[in-house]
């Protein structure tokens, strides 16, 4: 058996962020402001903390890997990165895969800089096409974790969309299909449907989902891991869609501050989601529930 830790949306922030004049040329902008005045920094204004606990918890409770599905930052500069990647633990030898979301690839320019995949390159270790970054697999017991990066550098403030983009949804239909036997897991930033089984508006949900679900199920997937979505919630089925869905929901935002810890145990996920006290400075058990890989 493995125990798995699921975690994402943590928003990590630094005192120097490094801006520079181009900056005030994207969306970056509206992205400080929501931070520092909008009520964004106020919600996240605990997260060391609750990281710090948290990071102490799966140790403590061995964690066999993490599994990080995206938006380590706030605003996706490099020295938010690295705070993130420290107190999630990348840099300090935990086992771990990681994917970016929008808020780390805040603009075209953030998404091209490789700034993500420099800080969590141990989470980013595993089998791939060539020398592609995304998709990756790393293997847990008998089942394929897939890296799936969905998140993508946009300009205008009210674009948090997402697409995984023709080229690298033909290398992961490849890495899907020349895998060796075992349940395939996808792990990525953005869902496919909100709480209420909709499909996410446009301008902040994934653009190509349809593609992405016609080769995930051809290619085996059992089950889709995202965050993106601050409250955590999951799907066993929905029509049209032959594997189960995960939501981590955020695991530092005030109010909402969880993870899922996973027992991995043949093709069968037992479930729990941990929740964070604030009083008690701790984390405290809450839902469960079960996903069968078969």
């Amino acid at each position: 058996m493995a125990r798995l830790a699921h975690i994402s949306d943590v928003h990590i922030t630094a005192s120097r962020l490094g801006m520079r004049l181009r900056d005030w040329w994207t969306k970056r902008p509206a992205s400080w402001l929501n931070l520092r005045l909008f009520g964004r920094g106020r919600a996240f204004r605990y997260a060391d903390q609750v990281l710090e606990v948290w990071r102490e918890e799966i140790v403590a409770r061995g964690i066999d890997r993490v599994i990080f599905s995206g938006d380590a930052t706030s605003m996706g500069f490099p020295s938010e990165l690295q705070r993130a990647a420290d107190l999630l633990g990348a840099t300090r030898g935990l086992p771990g895969i990681a994917v970016p979301g929008n808020h780390d690839y805040g603009t075209r320019k953030a998404a091209a800089s490789g700034d993500f995949e420099r800080c969590f390159e141990p989470w980013l270790d595993g089998q791939r096409i060539e020398d592609h970054t995304y998709p990756f697999a790393q293997k847990i017991g008998d089942v394929w974790f897939i890296g799936l990066n969905s998140a993508k550098g946009n300009v205008w403030y009210w674009d948090a969309s997402g697409r995984v983009g023709e080229t690298q949804l033909e290398r992961l239909r490849k890495l899907l299909a020349d895998l060796p036997a075992g349940p395939r897991i996808i792990v990525t930033h953005y869902p496919l449907f909100l709480a209420d089984g909709k499909p996410e508006h446009r301008a902040h949900g994934l653009r190509d989902a349809a593609a992405v679900i016609k080769v995930a199920a051809e290619g085996g997937v059992k089950l889709w891991l995202h965050g993106h979505r601050h409250g955590f919630y999951w799907f066993e089925n929905l029509p049209g869609v032959p594997f189960a869905m995960i939501c981590a929901g955020s695991g530092t935002q005030s109010g909402l501050w969880s993870y899922l810890e996973y027992d991995l145990e043949g093709t069968k996920i037992q479930g729990r989601r941990r929740i964070y006290d604030a009083d008690k400075n701790a984390f405290q058990d809450a839902d469960g529930f079960s996903v069968r890989l078969d």
